[in-house]
């Protein structure tokens, strides 16, 4: 088995990823230049249950991609989903029913285990791309070529990030693992493990909140050398309204960030550090300096 870093010239999703990373390209001399296609974060829709009007909910209100599941497990904002047997019907109505207006790919979660003969299938369905837990899935997924390969990662920093450099993984979802007492809302923590994996992982990357994401979360992902974000739920019931409207919000805010920073720039941006306050001198120092005048 080769683990040579390849690319991904059949993902739309990789290569929308690598512009947002490369960043929106300067103005040469005084003329206008074309401006760019690529928005500041890519947005991926994890919609709750695999059901086409979902999906087409979520393209209406501005998703860039559609993230369906297999082996899900049921959570507070997404409902239980099967093996690639139960879903694949519903997968392929999606993929017919979205046709080109958004990327379709597929994430395999952590309720079962997929087999090699699976992976093969899923190769073969029409999706664009597969994300799947390291430690869940067969080696033969690092010999797949008809889909970009994704690496879904909890994030704490070490071998595991250095280890997905050296192998045909071309992005990763990433989750900070978060205390146990941590607020709902992003913390201090987040910010800092996301910044680390923009920085350890040389692939474009996908923030998956396991916070409570809110609109102004986006500029900070982005700042921190993020390209993309999940946007997951709202609700294993919600429908296609709830879907539209969550989406919606966040298009909203990600067209008020304007053009995509890129990587290297985030990267590179040099915190504010406030200047050191000079001490006052003391009477016997201004005295001494009175004496060396005269």
């Amino acid at each position: 088995m080769s683990v040579s870093v390849r690319e991904a010239p059949k993902s739309k999703l990789i290569e929308r990823l690598k512009a947002i990373s490369r960043g929106a390209p300067a103005p040469i001399g005084f003329g206008r230049t074309a401006s760019t296609v690529a928005p500041a974060l890519l947005l991926v829709a994890v919609i709750p249950r695999n059901e086409p009007s979902l999906a087409e909910a979520a393209v209406r209100s501005g998703a860039d991609v559609i993230a369906l599941r297999v082996c899900g497990a049921a959570t507070d904002l997404l409902r239980e989903t099967g093996d690639l047997a139960a879903e694949e019907k519903q997968i392929s109505a999606t993929l017919g029913a979205i046709g080109d207006t958004a990327i379709v790919g597929l994430i395999v979660g952590s309720n079962g285990h997929i087999s090699a003969d699976d992976l093969r299938k899923i190769e073969k369905l029409g999706v664009d791309f597969v994300a799947a837990y390291p430690h869940f899935t067969p080696a033969s997924f690092l010999e797949l070529t008809e889909v970009g390969l994704l690496a879904i990662l909890d994030q704490q920093g070490g071998q595991l990030a250095r280890g997905i450099n050296d192998l045909p993984i071309q992005s990763a979802f990433v989750r900070i693992a978060r205390p146990s007492d941590s607020p709902p809302e992003m913390t201090v923590l987040d910010v800092a493990l996301c910044r680390s994996a923009a920085d350890a992982i040389h692939r474009p990357i996908i923030a998956f909140p396991s916070w409570t994401l809110a609109p102004a979360d986006l500029e900070v992902l982005r700042d921190a050398g993020v390209e993309g974000v999940a946007l997951v739920g709202p609700a294993p019931d919600a429908d296609a309204g709830a879907v539209e409207e969550m989406v919606r919000l966040y298009k909203e805010k990600v067209r008020l960030l304007g053009k995509p920073r890129g990587r290297r720039v985030a990267l590179s941006s040099v915190p504010v550090v406030l200047p050191k306050p000079i001490p006052a001198a003391t009477e016997e120092e201004e005295a001494d300096e009175d004496d060396e005048d005269e």
